[in-house]
């Protein structure tokens, strides 16, 4: 009797379980989480792209500011990714923006991150120059060789 209670009570699990709606293994995004998660890995691409930038520049002969600059250029390509992803999530939040609006939105988000970020080159190209023997080059210096210091200063 009590195996057959057992066989009854798995049957109606079993019934029931048959009859349940199927869930997601995983939930499903919204269209906002979407975009969020693309902009996320723009960003760290972007932030990647300059680190990466200024760890393997040549540091000699410049100011560590043109360097870090030249770095940024460099990455054009993942910063308009990351402009068209900002973009894209602003007007998902705000669809009444053009177009233009969100666009603007995105370029001042991108420059506030980027300033951070051009900083931390300039950090890491002084700190190579240092590690590198030489001496953090300032602008208009093109040699900081002693003796040629001392002779522009007789002039």
């Amino acid at each position: 009797m009590i195996a057959g209670s057992r066989f009854f009570a798995l049957a109606a699990l079993l019934c029931l379980a048959a009859c349940s709606p199927a869930t997601a293994d995983f939930p499903v995004m919204t269209e906002g989480e979407a975009q969020k998660a693309r902009m996320d890995l723009a960003t760290k691409l972007y932030s990647d792209c300059i680190t990466a930038g200024a760890r393997d520049v040549d540091v000699n002969n410049d100011a560590a500011g043109s360097i870090a600059n030249r770095v940024v250029v460099a990455c054009k390509d993942p910063r308009n990714v990351l402009l068209a992803d900002v973009a894209a999530f602003h007007q998902i939040g705000h669809p009444k923006f053009s177009i233009a609006q969100s666009k603007a939105v995105a370029e001042a988000s991108i420059a506030t991150a980027e300033d951070e970020l051009r900083r931390q080159a300039v950090v890491t190209v002084v700190t190579r120059q240092l590690a590198e023997g030489g001496t953090p080059r300032e602008a208009g210096v093109i040699d900081t060789d002693k003796s040629l210091i001392e002779q522009k200063a007789t002039f």
